[in-house]
């Protein structure tokens, strides 16, 4: 299925309900670097169809209208969303983080420093070589040795 326009997002998931899929089995948000893909799987649980449903939001105005009124279990997936990549999900009730005091980066985007992986050895890196080697997945400028 191709991407839904933000604009468009609960609409469609509306049209969705409406048409049986009010099972909501997962929200989730991938990082696309510039932008944010939104994903939905929701299934029609007479049939046990499944359909997934996505929006691209850019990253720097990143939000989109919640489904919580449509899906009541999409409250807790939407609250993590926000809180892992900071999208603001529109009409959402209770945005509180789960897990973190909401400080900070959001701990998913590619951008947000992981403080562990940069100051942790790594086992594969030769003491010896002249070269320097890094964790997989570890920007060269995150390390407070960078120049």
């Amino acid at each position: 299925m191709p991407d839904i326009a933000p604009s468009r997002w609960h609409e469609e998931l509306a049209a969705h309900v409406a048409g049986g899929y009010a099972f909501l089995d997962v929200l989730t948000v991938v990082d696309r670097g510039e932008q944010y893909e939104v994903i939905a799987r929701v299934v029609d649980v007479r049939s046990a169809a499944a359909r997934l449903l996505t929006t691209r939001v850019a990253a720097e105005s990143a939000e989109v209208a919640s489904a919580v009124d449509l899906y009541p279990g999409a409250g807790w997936h939407e609250r993590e969303a926000a809180e892992m990549f900071g999208i603001r999900f529109i009409g959402h009730p209770d945005l509180r983080p789960l897990v973190t005091d909401g400080q900070g980066q959001p701990l998913l985007r590619k951008t947000t420093p992981l403080p562990a992986r940069v100051q942790t050895p790594w086992p594969g890196a030769d003491e010896s070589s002249r070269r320097r080697t890094r964790v997989p997945g570890v920007r060269d400028d995150w390390s407070a040795d960078a120049s």
